[in-house]
């Protein structure tokens, strides 16, 4: 089994595009052995083991209900895989002793998080025990959002997923509150958590629901989204099943699904269609239709385009002169 299973894994890393769901009833210490250590493994766990090994653009599933037997492998070119770090090990013991903004540190032998305006000390908290990953902290008695204990929250079983999702035996939580109802045996997330600005945001799902997280108010459900195709493409903006395109949790009106491509900053287009994030650029010529901002640009620089007739900034028609004045803006910040 060991050298078939060899050969056919060789076959795949060679041509990954046409895989069928096969059952090895192999157990995942042995793909391991064969494998070698995975480049990236599920959130979602069973019995103290991930349920999907990466290795490459190969994902290696495991059954939740035999969670140590392989049956599914699945590869897919095109979209980003729903892999993310496996992130116990995120939490840390606290060595940092100097204030870093939005961060924990130590001074005179307490735990202090340094907030936007004052740094704040957590009363009762003992740096022995204090483990913490950026704003996601916990000790052994509470668990930490910055400066908040999360009421009721689980010390031994407390884990960070990423910037924007953490979560315990009994919830998940993030940084504006828990997502209630969630499946916690399925819950996965499909992203670091984290946009380009540096703010918490991201995609997760469960076994019933897709969510979206943009930092500030509740997390929203994903009405109509299809669980078991749905992926985030990794930017924490837009993602994708195998129905719909969306883009800031919302659904991109009137997409042509097969042709539609991103162009960068927040950009893209089908073959009829031009989209910024999630609104149609109605009007906008589809085939002259060019992004001008630099793909390195800052974070919240100007997102600068334009057609064969138009010239826009976000998704607003402006006149020339002002575009050119911007565009070299960004030239010169470079």
């Amino acid at each position: 089994m060991k050298q078939d299973f060899t050969i056919w894994r060789n076959q795949i890393l060679q041509n990954p595009w046409d895989i069928s769901p096969l059952k090895f009833g192999m157990l995942q210490d042995e793909v391991i052995e064969i494998f070698g250590n995975p480049d990236d493994v599920s959130t979602m766990g069973s019995g103290g083991k991930p349920l999907i090994l990466k290795y490459h653009d190969i994902e290696l599933h495991f059954d939740r209900k035999a969670p140590h037997g392989l049956c599914l492998v699945y590869s897919d070119d095109e979209i980003e895989l729903s892999l993310t770090n496996h992130h116990e090990e995120l939490l840390q013991p606290i060595t940092n002793t100097e204030p870093v903004d939005n961060e924990f540190f130590l001074r005179d032998g307490a735990v202090y998080f340094s907030g936007l305006y004052e740094n704040g000390l957590l009363k009762g908290v003992s740096p022995k025990y204090f483990c913490c990953w950026h704003y996601w902290g916990k000790s052994s008695t509470a668990c930490f959002l910055g400066g908040i204990r999360l009421r009721g929250a689980d010390p031994a079983s407390f884990r960070v997923l990423n910037y924007a999702y953490a979560m315990d035996k009994t919830a998940v939580y993030t940084t504006s509150g828990r997502i209630p109802d969630a499946d916690l045996a399925a819950f996965q997330v499909l992203d670091k958590g984290q946009n380009d600005s540096g703010a918490p945001q991201g995609y997760a799902k469960d076994s019933r629901q897709v969510y979206f997280h943009n930092g500030d108010g509740k997390v929203k459900i994903i009405k109509g989204a299809e669980v078991s195709s749905f992926r985030s493409l990794g930017d924490t903006y837009f993602a994708r099943d195998e129905k719909r395109i969306y883009a800031y949790g919302k659904q991109l009106p009137n997409v042509e699904l097969t042709s539609w491509e991103l162009l960068g900053h927040w950009y893209s287009r089908d073959v009829k269609r031009v989209y910024y994030l999630n609104r149609e650029l109605k009007g906008a010529d589809r085939d002259s239709f060019t992004v001008y901002t630099p793909m390195d640009a800052a974070p919240l620089a100007d997102h600068l385009a334009r057609d064969k007739e138009h010239f826009y900034q976000n998704d607003e028609v402006i006149e020339e002169t002002l575009w050119r004045e911007r565009l070299h803006e960004l030239i010169q910040e470079q």
